[in-house]
């Protein structure tokens, strides 16, 4: 006679079973990796955010790193209440916790998602590093703000009354969106230092050698690129981001798309 026993020896995102075989006292034992059903209840975390947002990136790609599972919500860019309602002011992301406290601030969150400091949080506590970060960020933003922002809104995530209201207002601080494409040029141009500047710096992570709440910084920043039409990141930096991806079990559009 064989005994079947089967015992889960961990969490997401698979399920690790074992299976022990029993047959005249012998005992042997196999292990499987099985991917289990995701299954939404009204007590996961609830992550209210936008697709194309670096900010709301971050938290995804912490999320996906950690394992946690959680509610996602694509807010429309012109809802105006939903995070006025949740948090008194329009800016995503929010994540909503069990307890149904909401937290605003993508780097507070990943803090306390983060139990175990597994991203390196304390890293942001260096002002050195802390400095370095903010600018270099703020240097990427822009061109790859100017470069994506008029093809984001095009993706599955705006209808036309959401891509209205985002164009009418990134156009009062960035000008006509016609302009910014006729001058990618200038914007690429802008772009190319700043990349060489990152690939000096990849160990094979930024500034590490394992993967810490800077690639998380970064790459959500650099990701929209992807929509660039035609853009190809240096080889070095794809590779690079693909690793974060992969890390982080990260898939950009992955809520139009799911099942």
């Amino acid at each position: 006679m064989v005994q079947i026993k089967l015992k889960l020896c961990s969490t997401l995102p698979y399920l690790r079973v074992k299976i022990v075989l029993m047959k005249n006292q012998a005992v042997n034992w196999i292990i499987i990796l099985v991917r289990p059903i995701y299954f939404h209840y009204d007590a996961l975390m609830k992550l209210f955010h936008y697709v194309h947002c670096p900010f709301c990136v971050r938290v995804r790609m912490a999320l996906g790193l950690l394992n946690i599972p959680y509610d996602s919500i694509v807010l429309p860019y012109d809802d105006e209440k939903t995070p006025i309602d949740l948090c008194q002011v329009k800016m995503l992301p929010i994540m909503q916790f069990d307890n149904g406290q909401n937290m605003i601030e993508s780097l507070d969150i990943i803090k306390k998602l983060d139990q175990t400091n597994q991203l390196q949080m304390d890293l942001l506590d260096q002002e050195d590093i802390s400095l370095h970060m903010d600018n270099l960020l703020n240097e990427i933003g822009k061109p790859v703000h100017n470069l994506c922002m008029p093809y984001w809104i095009y993706t599955k995530e705006f209808d036309e009354k959401s891509r209205r209201y985002f164009q009418e207002k990134k156009e009062k601080k960035r000008g006509p969106f016609h302009l910014l494409i006729q001058n990618k040029q200038e914007h690429l141009k802008n772009l190319a230092p700043i990349l060489v500047r990152i690939q000096k710096n990849l160990m094979p992570f930024y500034l590490k050698d394992k993967l810490t709440i800077l690639d998380i910084m970064l790459a959500s920043h650099l990701w929209g690129l992807y929509i660039f039409p035609e853009f190809q990141f240096p080889p070095q930096i794809h590779q690079y981001l693909q690793r974060v991806k992969s890390a982080c079990r990260f898939q950009y559009h992955e809520d139009f798309w799911r099942d």
